[in-house]
């Protein structure tokens, strides 16, 4: 295609998000809700011992991964929409969503707008500590770290001296809360059990979404452009439940195309703009063997 026809296609992709973005994202909402209101009960069940240490820690691992959405949510700002009034309701879920997976909100918001305006760029891209994973167990381990130390630290990197004040209190705030409240339940847990139940939990709940959330996506790292810096990975026809629990974010390319466009809205906007996304360039892959899959195969299930 020409770049004119691109262009023409490319405001037809932006004419199609705007339907679907601007409107107070209540459905997210009523997630952290949900997840915050069953993180806390698996907690007091586990402590109290009516719910077994394991089956505790697996559902907490997940409720950990569930409440990355929100806070990736809240950071753009998708929660209020243009409702601005309502900045204090998305500012609050993103707190609430950040204790729970333990990245702070007031960093997270600095930290991810440069991923997106650096998206696969080594050395500015923050997420790009993560390209590592592929280079074997080791890599694997110190590339999650990494991210997830680069989550907590990036506010430091050329801007914590010229933050408001406002900000680095709430940044402290979250930090002393978060680890607080963990602290504390070691008054009420055997050392054995505090560690399934706290970082363990945690630690398998940022794993999945370090590598499902933002590896995945993103491999293998070599495009910067719009619509090919992220890719769509499609499930098979027997797998697709899993998008329930993945929560759309397979369609990441959406995201980073539209990213003002709630979550449970990429199915949607996908179907609308997927031949711009292919015209574009944008890997439409299989989940696991990243092959191309054809438009007729993806559209016709």
């Amino acid at each position: 295609m020409t770049p004119t026809e691109l262009a023409v296609l490319n405001r037809q992709a932006i004419s199609a998000a705007k339907r679907h973005m601007g409107l107070p994202a209540w459905g997210t909402v009523a997630l952290i809700a949900v997840v915050s209101i069953a993180y806390a009960a698996t907690l007091v069940l586990a402590v109290q011992g009516t719910l077994p240490l394991l089956p505790a820690t697996v559902v907490l691992a997940v409720l950990t991964y569930v409440a990355y959405t929100p806070l990736h949510e809240a950071a753009h700002g998708n929660i209020h929409g243009e409702r601005t009034g309502l900045a204090w309701l998305n500012a609050l879920c993103g707190h609430v969503a950040a204790q729970l997976i333990l990245v702070p909100y007031a960093t997270h918001r600095v930290e991810h707008f440069a991923h997106h305006r650096y998206t696969n760029q080594p050395g500015l891209d923050p997420d790009h500590v993560i390209s590592g994973m592929s280079g074997g167990p080791l890599a694997f381990v110190k590339a999650v770290i990494g991210f997830i130390w680069s989550q907590w630290a990036f506010l430091f990197r050329d801007y914590w001296a010229t933050a408001p004040v406002r900000e680095k209190v709430t940044f402290l705030a979250e930090v002393i809360l978060a680890l607080g409240w963990r602290a504390a339940l070691l008054a009420v847990l055997p050392w054995s059990a505090w560690l399934l139940l706290v970082p363990l939990a945690w630690f398998g709940g940022a794993l999945f979404t370090a590598y499902w959330f933002a590896y995945r996506p993103h491999h293998p790292y070599d495009e910067t452009a719009r619509y090919r810096n992220t890719s769509s990975l499609i499930l098979p026809t027997w797998l697709r439940p899993l998008e329930w629990f993945w929560l759309g974010q397979n369609l990441h390319s959406i995201h980073h195309a539209f990213p003002r466009v709630p979550f449970y809205r990429y199915h949607a906007l996908f179907r609308e703009v997927e031949p711009v996304l292919r015209a574009h360039g944008g890997p439409v892959i299989g989940m696991f063997n990243r092959q191309p899959i054809p438009a007729r195969e993806e559209t016709g299930s």
